[in-house]
């Protein structure tokens, strides 16, 4: 174990300086050549700091290394990184036994969980990167320098998937954050997260890990409240989710020392975990009735088992409308409310294999070709509760042969008969000439018997790189590359009803003795066989076996990118300013990309037929490309002067032009100052563009999961609902006569009709920065770092929000927000496609946040005792704003259905480690995350809502893990730790605070929080 740990980095370049043409190689990292330490088994720590940079700039050139900082494609001598970087390296991923590179980056304080293994209701099979907490599409991947391709055809953020990457090779990853489209381009308005592989590696090299989650379930509080509902509850000591990864690369030269290649293989298989194995989410926990009790109450799903049946003809003191089955198979009135938790997974099981090669062969100093080829082939499986009818029929025969006298009598009872618009029941006519009558009846019956509802998830990914670099003259070098990078998707959806074919199971004919589809008689389905939910007894296997759906889809996501620069150091000719030693640093270059997206679906989702879908999923094509091109400028303006022992300033530019959004320019200015040696002063501006997807451009409207609450839905009290009244709910689309009497979904899940708009603009955004550099020379192995930032993005492309819309409706009136409100017949915005709220992307508002990064490090070396470092790495955030439409909040501190992830105001990371030379090491770390609290509780009116005090506030939550490890004849390496390691629980929260799909799951956020308990791991490496 090293003493390196995850951090900010001031990433010094004080050594000699290689050709420029080789910092090219990467053009936006600091690409480290390995060190003679390294090259001794131990990683030179970035917490080393000013003694480090002291080491280095005495080092001749043979044992320095080519540094490019991340930023920029210009490296110079006696320059720093003008932003702040955070570093994570190899060691660093090894010692929290990552399998999943994600979630060890997802701890860097700037790093926010979106696409997950932890997600399963919405999730894409990706894993993605979210810097800011300003979505994962304004994030910029790179591998090497060079862009990752898209990950996924169907995700609306069509950001890039980064279980590309193979760990085996991962050197170290660089995080920058703020704007750099100046540099690489449309996307990065968040930041950068560059992953630099190791590309000279030398040797046989194979480790293996295993890890697996353990967690008592000891809380008689959450097992009451599952025994209270009638829910079972896991009791005891648990371990699952069983991980193991198996890394193997290898690496070789040319007998003439000219050429190098690397190769490796990776497999990865994780184990599932549902959320019935722990006691905090063996239950939706809703908030109990008008938000007093002392506890949350075991809530869930009006699509149950057995069936609920909901009529449509309420009116104030009318007969009862909602009504289920005893054990008996008798109709009696209520509701019976089915566990949706127990099937849906906290981790998804996963398989991954990875492949590749990077190679290259010096011809000649101007001459230098080079090659990349990554393989990445993903399978994982995304369950969640079964499928069912979700009120996707709306009536029923009167004449059905398996209806009870009962039922008869009160579904089909004269004021619930579907009528024409007079009012006169409809008479229908029987294949043999009679006639029969229809009742208007939603019915809510869950697939018990099918098991949950799994979406079987493929990517295959292919990733080629082919360049050639070289000097063309002193201090003028070139690099220019073609990559190619495609991911095909496939997709298998597995125990789903039939829309049609329920409809058509539940129109039976006949009598009781020989039921028979209507569909049968008159020929039109002869396949057709009878579904009886309106009993005790199980729905059988042929019923069964009729009704459920399988769907498909299929796609591919595609990248071209055409690239090259050329580098001209000034110094070389004279080129500098009278106070400076040190040249002018120049780089020009033009680049074109070519993005292309498809997506075929199956007839069944295409439709809308698939019951649990909440609308359709429709068909995709679209591509756009971009000409670019782009400089940037490095001045060095005083060295080693009298309060001037560097000046330096930067510039860079870049103007593209999108085949769909017109021309846009990037641009950014920033300005180092180091009066000493020991204190550097950097700050800057940047300006970003991100241009819209193909996703956010041409993906079909359909009506879909969008929302988490209806603020008119609910009976009324004292003559209000939620607190709103008539003529507030009249705004947001409730009749007067229905105002009290619409169903609240109990999943508490709302429609939207989500969708593409070709006439979508690109986003700007503006980022500053100012900070400081401490290295001071009187406290070796000491550094720190502070920087201020401030990034505004306005154009935001995106959805408003289903529940802004109805919010700001509610309270304003607006009639471009209260005219996108659509209730179906019901007056919900649920149980029926043709309710629903307009949301449909548009440039809409402004984001911005606001903050500043610390960090702290000091390494302490000692003759006899070892090595011994502390490290701290923290954010405070003070801002984090959102407008739109009217609406503004302030969403920092805050979590909620429009505020997303809890946004802690201080997060932070400390290390503290230590090593002997006998290879052994000891590894602490501490995790923060300070207090959230439910948006609802906000002074604002846009956020403020009615809430129940235990969604109140999440206290400040703190994880602690630890790692050791051996090193054993300088071959074989030894781990083992447990993250999490006081098994903590996380958070726990309702439905509503906590809301379900890409945000929430399993009562808690797991992406932010730990949610499975211990993770423990062991791995072994051994290097030959």
């Amino acid at each position: 174990m090293t003493n390196s740990w995850i951090g900010q980095r001031r990433v010094a370049l004080m050594a000699t300086v290689a050709p420029l043409s080789m910092l090219l190689s990467a053009p936006a990292l600091a690409q480290d050549q390995t060190t003679a330490n390294q090259n001794a088994g131990t990683t030179v720590p970035a917490t080393q700091g000013a003694d480090q940079a002291a080491d280095q700039s005495a080092a001749p050139a043979s044992a320095g290394g080519d540094i490019v900082v991340t930023g920029s494609r210009i490296s110079n001598p006696n320059l720093t990184s003008a932003s702040p970087i955070s570093v994570v390296t190899a060691e660093d991923i090894q010692i929290r036994g990552g399998s999943r590179i994600e979630d060890v980056l997802n701890t860097l304080p700037q790093s926010f969980a979106t696409q997950t293994s932890s997600v399963s209701n919405g999730s894409t099979g990706t894993a993605t990167l979210n810097l800011r907490n300003l979505g994962d599409q304004r994030t910029l991947v790179l591998v090497n320098g060079r862009r990752l391709m898209p990950g996924d055809p169907v995700s609306k953020s069509s950001a890039a998937d980064v279980n590309v990457i193979p760990q085996a090779l991962i050197k170290r990853v660089d995080v920058l954050t703020g704007g750099a489209s100046s540099v690489y381009g449309s996307d990065a308005v968040a930041g950068v997260v560059n992953f630099v592989l190791d590309t000279d590696y030398k040797g046989l090299s194979l480790t293996s890990s295993y890890g697996l989650y353990n967690h008592n379930n000891d809380s008689a509080r959450f097992q009451g409240l599952a025994a209270a509902a009638g829910y079972p509850s896991p009791s005891g000591v648990v371990a699952d989710g069983q991980q193991f990864d198996v890394n193997l690369k290898l690496g070789t030269g040319t007998e003439d020392g000219k050429g190098h290649i690397v190769g490796y293989m990776g497999y990865r298989e994780i184990q599932a975990i549902t959320q019935g194995r722990r006691d905090y989410s063996a239950c939706s926990l809703n908030a109990p009735a008008g938000n007093t009790g002392a506890d949350y109450r075991c809530g869930g799903s009006a699509t149950a088992a057995p069936a609920n049946f909901t009529l449509g003809d309420a009116v104030q003191g009318g007969p009862p409308t909602s009504y289920t089955l005893n054990s008996a198979g008798q109709l009696v009135p209520g509701t019976t409310l089915y566990n949706a938790n127990p099937l849906n997974y906290y981790q998804r099981p996963d398989k991954r294999f990875t492949a590749g090669f990077m190679a290259h062969y010096d011809v000649s100093d101007a001459l230098k070709p080079y090659a990349e080829f990554n393989f990445m082939d993903d399978r994982t499986v995304a369950q969640i509760a079964p499928s069912g009818d979700f009120s996707n029929t709306q009536t029923l025969n009167c004449n059905n042969p398996l209806l009870s006298a009962l039922q008869v009598a009160t579904f089909c009872r004269a004021t619930n008969l579907v009528s024409d618009a007079n009012g006169n029941p409809i008479a229908f006519t029987n294949p043999d000439g009679t006639t029969y009558n229809k009742a208007n009846v939603l019915i809510g019956r869950r697939n018990v018997e099918g098991g949950g509802r799994q979406a079987d998830i493929t990517h295959t990914s292919y990733r080629f790189v082919l360049g050639v670099r070289g000097d063309l003259d002193r201090g003028i070098s070139y690099d220019a590359y073609g990559q190619y990078g495609t991911t095909k998707y496939n997709l298998i959806y597995r125990n789903e009803f039939s829309v049609s074919k329920t409809t058509r199971a539940l129109d039976v004919i006949g009598t009781a003795a020989n039921p028979v589809c209507r569909s049968v008689v008159d020929g039109s389905d002869p396949n057709c066989v009878p579904l009886n939910i309106f009993g005790a007894q199980p729905i059988t296997a042929a019923a069964l076996n009729y009704v459920q759906q399988a769907g498909f889809q299929q796609g591919q996501t595609k990248e071209t990118v055409v690239s090259g620069a050329v580098n001209f150091r000034g110094g070389e000719y004279g080129i500098q300013s009278p106070w400076s030693d040190e040249g002018i640093g120049l780089s020009i270059g033009a680049e074109y990309r070519k993005e292309q997206l498809s997506l075929e679906v199956d007839q069944a989702f295409q439709s809308g037929d698939l019951a649990g879908q909440g609308g359709p999923t429709l068909p995709n094509s679209g591509q756009y490309d971009v000409k670019e091109v782009f400089g940037e400028i490095q001045i060095p303006l005083v060295t080693d002067r009298p309060f001037f022992h560097e000046l330096t300033l930067e510039g860079g530019y870049r103007f593209s032009h999108y085949s769909t959004a017109g021309s846009v320019s990037s641009y950014k200015g920033q300005l180092t100052w180091a009066p000493v040696r020991d204190l550097t002063f950097r700050g800057g501006y940047n300006r970003a563009v991100r241009a819209p997807n193909i996703q956010e451009l041409f993906v079909a409207q359909s009506v879909q999961i969008d929302g988490a609450t209806d603020p008119c839905a609910g009976a009324a009290v004292n003559g209000l609902v939620n607190g709103n009244t008539a003529a507030q709910c009249a705004r947001i689309g409730v009749p007067a006569n229905r105002f009290g009497l619409i169903s609240a979904n109990p999943s508490e899940q709302y429609n939207g009709l989500v969708g593409g708009n070709p006439n979508l603009r690109p986003e700007t955004a503006d980022t500053f920065t100012v900070g400081a550099v401490l290295q001071p020379s009187f406290l070796r192995g000491f550094t720190a770092t502070v920087d201020l930032f401030s990034i505004k993005v306005k154009d935001i492309i995106g959805v408003i929000g289903a529940d802004t819309i109805l919010n700001q409706c509610l309270q304003t009136g607006n009639p471009t927000l209260c005219g996108a409100i659509r209730r179906d017949a019901n007056g919900t915005l649920w149980q029926t496609p043709q309710g629903y709220v307009v949301d449909t992307n548009v440039n809409a508002g402004t984001l911005k946040t606001r903050g500043i990064d610390v960090s702290a490090n000091y390494t302490l070396r000692t003759a006899t005792a070892g090595t011994f470092s502390a490290g701290i790495s923290g954010t405070y955030v003070d801002e984090l704003t959102s407008s739109k439409v009217g609406a503004e909040f302030d969403c920092a501190g805050l979590y909620g259905a429009q505020c997303g992830f809890p946004q802690s105001k201080w997060r932070h990371r400390a290390v503290l480690s230590w090593n002997n030379s006998n290879g052994i090491g000891i590894s602490g770390t501490w995790r923060h995350l300070s207090p959230t609290r439910f948006e609802r509780t906000s002074g604002d009116s846009d956020l403020a809502g009615s809430f129940y005090a235990r969604d109140a506030r999440v206290p400040a939550q703190n994880y602690f893990d630890l790692a050791v490890s051996a090193r054993i004849e300088n071959k074989y390496t030894l781990r083992i730790g447990a993250n999490n390691l006081l098994d903590k629980t996380p958070p726990i929260l309702s439905s509503t605070a906590a809301p379900i799909g890409s945000f929430g799951n399993g009562n808690t956020y797991p992406g932010i929080y730990d949610a499975a308990g211990r993770y423990i791991f062991t791995s072994f490496t051994i290097d030959l």
